[in-house]
């Protein structure tokens, strides 16, 4: 299954390879994802007990929505696709725009904040997430000329496999925090720039800098005391390394597919980080 959403990170692409190097017993217990972003490695592996957690309470919102109420949220996202592809193409910004102040205003918690975020995900530059210092969204238009097509059975399907899986608003060591032993977490943070050193701070809307990073690497070594076993992907850098040095790391190759430019999009080097062999 597809996410229904494109998120920076997102693991569709790779998914079978990171899939091949979890435990053999992955899914005797509860399967525990934290940064849940886009869901390509929930929806790829549909386990059969889940925990999906989220920092970003609009995202949070979004797929608690999708699990509770996906006839609604269809059927307002095809409205809004019905209205994008009949504005003429000159105002089809202005069309964006409008979206965004409303989604901006809009109550998080609201079908409404749902609905919009899907829309403005597929109209935005590069499917791209990301607020300014009010919290406001604020990635420009795509300069789409139609609404990407739309499927109910996909809303469908994500609802029915949500279902089983408990939906948190939560910092990764409070989502975490309900593992209990062999149940499996899989970590997928923002990952630390490819240009940065140990003097950096903070690089990402939520605050996730180093002293995260290495919040998230003594966490894996807890997790493992307690005989949960835990799994991370990051970007491979010196910096990496050695923040999650006391864990076993493997280099994998991922395509690079948020870029602003073409020649950006190819492969790119990432680290696969175990707390078990």
């Amino acid at each position: 299954m597809k996410p229904l959403l494109k998120w920076a990170g997102g693991k569709r692409h790779i998914a079978d390879e990171l899939r091949s190097s979890f435990p053999v017993d992955w899914d005797n217990g509860t399967y525990i994802e934290p940064f849940i972003g886009g869901g390509a490695m929930f929806l790829f592996l549909a386990p059969e007990k889940a925990i999906i957690a989220d920092l970003n309470v609009r995202l949070f919102s979004f797929y608690t929505h999708i699990k509770n109420n996906p006839d609604e949220v269809f059927n307002g996202i095809f409205e809004i696709s019905k209205s994008f592809n009949e504005t003429e193409l000159e105002k089809k910004k202005d069309y964006f725009l409008d979206l965004r102040k409303t989604y901006n205003e809009s109550d998080v918690h609201s079908a409404e904040s749902a609905i919009l975020l899907y829309a403005l995900n597929k109209l935005c530059f590069n499917g791209l997430y990301r607020e300014n210092s009010k919290g406001y969204f604020n990635v420009p238009f795509g300069q789409k000329k139609v609404f990407p097509a739309l499927e109910k059975d996909e809303f469908e399907s994500a609802s029915k496999l949500l279902q089983n899986a408990t939906i948190l608003n939560s910092d990764f060591e409070g989502t975490v925090s309900k593992a209990v032993a062999g149940d499996f977490v899989y970590l997928d943070p923002p990952y630390i720039p490819i240009d940065a050193t140990a003097s950096f701070t903070s690089y990402h809307a939520d605050g996730f800098g180093l002293q995260d990073q290495e919040r998230l690497a003594q966490k894996m070594l807890e997790l493992k005391e307690s005989g949960i076993k835990a799994m991370c992907s990051n970007s491979d850098t010196p910096l990496t390394r050695e923040i999650y040095g006391q864990l076993n790391l493997k280099t994998i190759q991922a395509p690079r597919m948020v870029s602003a430019k073409a020649s950006g999009r190819g492969s790119i080097s990432e680290l696969v980080i175990t707390n078990y062999s």
